[in-house]
């Protein structure tokens, strides 16, 4: 099957990405026995194909996530970084679950603070752990402004980016998926600390970029009938209808 590929994303080096295509159907989490498909969003199993078919990322530091409680497991797409980099990655849900945050000299915060500093003004040997915060931007906002030890955190920012999330968000096209925001903080600090990139953190768009390219196709090939909202990005969907409805602002649409 010929994959759409967001055209920022033309160049990753990806593992093969036709093994998902075999999990066509729902299963059983081999832990907590839920029904569930490529993968389950709590207990962090690969279900519906061999979990040695799917990449392995070793990240140069540990990544915490802290997931607001209010933001549905099934749309994190930080989940994605928990299921190829296992042994790197911890998600916890705000508020009953929060990281250590006792010791934080060694500890950034992803966040774009006035006092943020890109990767490349950090000192490599300065930090071993980068916190994540998962949710809208609201949701994110409020973990923040109710945890008090983040004030004292050091802030670290990724270039702006343009995002190719497929979910409607009441936000600018620079406001990306989870995700994206974790590849992207990954990528920055090869290309400070291990340049030049050479694509090896690009397996953390592994799950991302399949689901792009399954609901791509859906549409292109006529799989759904329904318009895609128009309201985040123009032409987002490159079927046949897509410039009708972009141009109809009253459409019906949906995300």
């Amino acid at each position: 099957m010929k994959r759409s590929i967001p055209e920022t994303f033309e160049t990753l080096r990806l593992s093969d990405l036709s093994v998902l295509d075999a999990c066509q159907t729902r299963e059983k989490c081999p832990v907590c026995k839920k029904s569930v498909k490529y993968f389950c969003y709590r207990c962090f199993e690969v279900v519906g194909c061999s979990k040695d078919l799917i990449p392995n990322v070793n990240l140069p530091f540990k990544l915490d996530v802290i997931k607001h409680q209010a933001e549905r497991d099934g749309k994190s797409t930080a989940i994605h970084a928990k299921i190829v980099a296992p042994q790197d990655v911890e998600i916890y849900t705000y508020p009953n679950e929060l990281p250590d945050l006792t010791n934080l000299e060694d500890t950034l915060l992803l966040f774009p603070s006035k006092d943020a500093k890109p990767m490349s003004e950090i000192p490599r040997e300065s930090f071993s752990r980068v916190i994540v915060v998962d949710g809208t931007w609201k949701q994110a906002s409020s973990i923040l402004h109710n945890t008090p030890e983040f004030e004292k955190v050091r802030k670290v920012k990724i270039p702006t980016q343009k995002t190719t999330f497929w979910r409607y968000q009441n936000c600018d096209e620079t406001h990306l998926a989870t995700i994206e925001a974790i590849y992207y903080l990954y990528k920055e600090y090869a290309v400070a600390h291990q340049s030049p990139y050479d694509g090896r953190y690009d397996d953390l768009l592994f799950y991302y970029i399949y689901f792009y390219s399954l609901i791509q196709n859906n549409y292109i090939n006529g799989k759904d009938e329904r318009s895609f909202t128009t309201r985040h990005q123009t032409n987002y969907i490159q079927y046949p209808a897509a410039a009708a409805a972009a141009e109809d602002p009253e459409s019906e649409a949906h995300s």
